[in-house]
Order: C-alpha cells, then structure tokens, then sequence
C-alpha cells in the first residue's frame, strides 16, 4: 500500500507525458541611443567630403549613416550592425547616374535610342530595387546573425513594372508624339490602381525578408491599401478647394491690388500645397508601415506597429518648419527624431525570450557576398 510520502513509480510516467507549456509571448521594445549633435558631426563630415570629392564620398557617407544608426539601434540589450561596403554603394549610384542622364537626353538623339533606353529603364529598375534590399538587409545584422532578402527577380518585376511604366510612360508619350499631348493623358487612368501597385511592392518586401535560415510570413489583402488612399484623397480634395477660395478672393481684390493680391495668391497656394503634403505624407506612410509590419512575422517572433497618424503628423510639421528656419542645419536633428519616434512605436514579441530564438536560427551561408555583389545603395522608405 502506498503511503502520502512514498507515491507510486507511475505517476512520474504519467506527468512526463504532459506537454510542457508554451513560453510565455514577451514584448520587446527598440531604442535608439544616438542623439541628433552627435549625428550633426557625421553629417557635416559627410557633406563636406561629399561637396569636395564631388558626391564619390557620398557612398562611403552613406555607409557610415547606417551604421551609425545600427549600431545604435537596441533591442533586449544588443545593437544592431551594417556591414556593406562602399564600393557597391558608388557602383549603384554611378549606374542610376548613366540611367537618368540616359532618360533626359534620350529622346533629343533618336526616337530608336528614346525608346532603347525607355526599355532599358524598365528592366533596369526591378533589378536595381531587388539589389538595393539585398545589399541593404544582407548586410544588416542582430545577436551575429545576418538578416537578409530571397525575393526572386521574376517577383520584382512584377512588384515594380507596373508603377515604373504608369511613371514613364507620359513622358515617353509627349516625346513621340509631340504635336498631340493629350496623348500623355493614356495612362492616367492606371493611377487609379496605384494602391494594388503599392501593395505589391509591399509585399514583395516583406514576403521575402529573411533572419537567418528563417523566412517571414507576410499576408496582407490589397485591398486594404484603397482605404489610406481614399483618405488622402479627401485631403487633397480639401486643398484644391482651399486653393480655389484663396484665387476667387484674390481676384476679388485684385482691381485696386493687382500686384499684392497676385502675391498673395500665388504664397497662399504654395502654404496650401505644402501643408497638403505634410498631412498627406505622413498619414500614407503611418497607416501603411502600421498595417505593413503588424502582420509580418518570423517563426516565434512577430511585429507590432503603432505609429500615430497625428503625432507624426504634428512631428514631420515641427521638422520641416526648423529645417526651413535654419536654412537646412536642422535637417540631421530632423531625421534622428524621425527615427526615434518610428523606432518607440515598433515592438517585437517573442515566444519566450529573444536569445532563445536567435538560437534556433541558422546562419546562412554565403548571403553576405551574394548581397554585395549584386546589390545597390538605393535608400529605400519601408
């Protein structure tokens, strides 16, 4: 008979079989711990030797804004990295250089060599964003393990074809047809899919992102992104008409005040527009990096964005006012702020503990030389 204090041998057996509990989900939150005099110093430095060497040291500036705030990004008590080398970054800038040149002047030359470099143009660009998130996330890394991008050149183009020929092709159409401009007009209507376009692109960022071996999950319905655009929209409907009541005042007045009312219409305008842009702007990119990240996800790791529109909004105003009151010296302040604020409203949840993931997850071989050889430095807004 078994007593309170001698238990049978079975019920160890037993509790073995119990499935042990999932970890706990843990929120992590990122930081930054680099200020804006500090990042006023780089970029002095980097503006100067760029101005000196004629832009060639831009490359090697940009590379040490990266790292400067990789390295200065935290997440549960370790930074961030970038490794990239310069030399890639010239390479790209040089080539998009040939490119934008080619595209100004082509049509002056030939319409043959118009339409040669047009085409060119198209196949370039895919390549060229594809390259720049390879070389980017390639040679980022956290806790020694490489991020990285697997996003095939096939998906790229059908991420970046379509909105690069509804940009280029007025143009290209005014080119060829010079006598008729309403020709340029073709292509407008594609303007009204350019929330689907955006939602490829975004896709096709996301989809592919990779942390070490690990690939992440990226599931977004595209028509979610006709929201953010209609809403914009509105904002801009309501500046056309703010445009439309300044002009019918101004001329209103303009018998006695020609001049000055000519002035103060064209300043009121111009205050509108600008205005427009800074709601308009920052509102897109919140929504959007909002939905973007808060359904991207790695295996026990997942993101959560919680950008709000009006804080950013009231912040990028701040920004721009100081950056135009300082004649542009403010600007370095401007994108630490930036940063920092994106950054505080970005968190990482993960299924027990951070080192307990980074763990599991194999280093990749090769990725770090296959992003260099065919990357860009082409900065990129996601």
């Amino acid at each position: 008979m078994y007593t309170l204090a001698d238990p049978p041998a079975i019920a160890p057996a037993l509790s073995a079989d119990v499935p042990a509990a999932a970890p706990a989900p843990r929120t992590l939150a990122l930081s930054f711990t680099g200020d804006g005099r500090e990042y006023f110093r780089i970029w002095v430095v980097n503006l100067l030797l760029s101005l000196a060497t004629l832009g060639i040291y831009s490359a090697w500036a940009k590379v040490r804004r990266l790292q400067y705030f990789d390295r200065n990004t935290m997440l549960a008590g370790a930074s961030f990295d970038f490794h990239g080398n310069p030399r890639a970054v010239l390479v790209g800038r040089l080539l998009s250089l040939v490119l934008l040149v080619a595209y100004h002047y082509a049509f002056g030359f030939s319409t043959t060599f118009g339409l040669v470099v047009i085409a060119g143009l198209l196949l370039a660009l895919p390549c060229l964003m594809r390259g720049a998130l390879r070389f980017r996330l390639g040679n980022t890394s956290y806790r020694g393990l490489r991020l990285g991008f697997d996003g095939s050149l096939g998906q790229a183009c059908l991420a970046w074809l379509p909105p690069a020929f509804t940009v280029l092709m007025p143009g290209a159409l005014l080119a060829l047809y010079p006598e008729q401009p309403a020709l340029a007009a073709l292509p407008l209507p594609l303007y009204l899919l350019w929330p689907l376009m955006h939602a490829r692109i975004r896709h096709f960022q996301h989809a592919h992102l990779l942390f070490g071996d690990q690939h992440a999950h990226y599931e977004v319905r595209a028509s979610r992104f006709y929201r953010f655009y209609l809403v914009s929209g509105g904002l801009a409907l309501l500046a056309i008409l703010a445009i439309g009541t300044v002009a019918g005042l101004s001329s209103v007045i303009a018998g006695n005040l020609r001049g000055a009312a000519v002035f103060v219409a064209l300043l009121s305008v111009l205050i509108v527009l600008y205005l427009t842009y800074l709601v308009m702007g920052p509102y897109l990119v919140v929504r959007v990096s909002n939905l973007a990240w808060s359904n991207t996800a790695f295996p026990g790791i997942r993101f959560r964005s919680t950008l709000p529109a009006r804080a950013f909004m009231k912040l990028q105003t701040r920004n721009v006012l100081l950056t135009l009151l300082s004649l542009g010296l403010y600007r370095p302040f401007a994108v630490v702020n930036v940063y920092r604020f994106r950054l505080a409203h970005l968190h990482v949840e993960v299924d027990g503990d951070i080192e307990a993931a980074c763990a599991h997850v194999a280093t990749r071989g090769g990725a770090a030389g296959d992003s260099v050889a065919d990357g860009f430095g082409i900065d990129l807004s996601w």
